[in-house]
């Protein structure tokens, strides 16, 4: 069903590194941007794909496609969907100019070998008008908190990210706080996304960003996207970059994840990070 755009991938040589000014502002701040991330070809080849994918409505995982604003298999109109797992129906999103140089530069980032770093994706959209936001929250958040984690985030745009539309905005310094209390948005645990509150994020940096450019953050980071309220669609891809987990000897306490770590005492680690940012 995807064969013919697996075929079309573009052959792209297109590599990108962090200045000492930007790694430095990394860490002061818990995230960063970058230029640019990949070519106006690879961008095209992503789109045909990332659309095929939502007009499909096709997750890599068993129900890796829903609403993060709204309960799991509810009817009504998509305002906030997502792919988790793409690279499960179309394995060649993994070996991008983009993915590539994510792991670059996470690797960079944390004085890390790039065959350490494990990467999975997920991609979310923003329907022209009625996107929903996707409130304050922290990558960590959604993983298991038996574990240890230092891991990037890399967000890239199909569109234009604006204020608009929906880009990000990050909390400068977060990253250096521990895991914030989270609950499910409306306080619905059928609901998959996650927001934090009670803190003052006055000193929030809006983020807008063209198409081909990213940001990274670290998992720690405070981040939300605003509704889209333009007449266009806001369509990202995010990519997860991970060092190996470390098992804490004194798990945090994280209830809101009480049902998942039920599920994930079976399964491996490292895998049971693997949920919507």
């Amino acid at each position: 069903m995807y064969e013919d755009l697996r075929k079309a991938r573009p052959v792209v040589d297109f590599a990108v590194e962090l200045s000492s000014e930007q790694v430095d502002f990394f860490w002061n701040n818990g995230y960063v941007a970058v230029e640019r991330i990949t070519t106006d070809d690879e961008l095209e080849w992503l789109g045909a794909i990332y659309d095929r994918l939502f007009d499909d409505k096709t997750g890599g995982i068993p129900g890796g496609y829903f609403d993060l604003s709204r309960p799991y298999e509810s009817a009504g109109t998509d305002l906030l969907p997502q792919v988790l797992h793409p690279a499960e129906v179309v394995p060649e999103l993994l070996d991008t100019a983009c993915v590539r140089n994510g792991r670059r530069l996470a690797a960079q980032l944390f004085n890390a070998a790039e065959s350490e770093l494990e990467v999975w994706g997920h991609m979310i959209q923003k329907p022209a008008r009625i996107g929903a936001e996707l409130p304050w929250h922290q990558d960590e958040a959604y993983w298991h908190p038996g574990y240890v984690y230092r891991a990037m985030g890399l967000w890239m745009p199909l569109d234009p990210a604006t204020s608009e539309s929906g880009c990000l905005s990050f909390l400068p310094g977060s990253h250096r706080g521990e895991v914030r209390p989270h609950k499910h948005i409306a306080d619905d645990p059928a609901v998959h996304g996650l927001v934090t509150e009670s803190f003052d994020a006055s000193g929030a940096v809006e983020v807008p960003l063209s198409p081909g450019a990213a940001t990274l953050h670290h998992c720690r980071t405070l981040h939300r996207s605003a509704p889209n309220r333009s007449a266009h669609i806001r369509r990202a891809i995010a990519n997860e970059f991970q060092l190996p987990a470390v098992k804490n000897r004194t798990p945090d306490s994280r209830p809101w994840l009480a049902d998942q770590v039920r599920a994930w005492a079976k399964r491996e680690p490292i895998a049971a990070s693997k949920g919507q940012t």
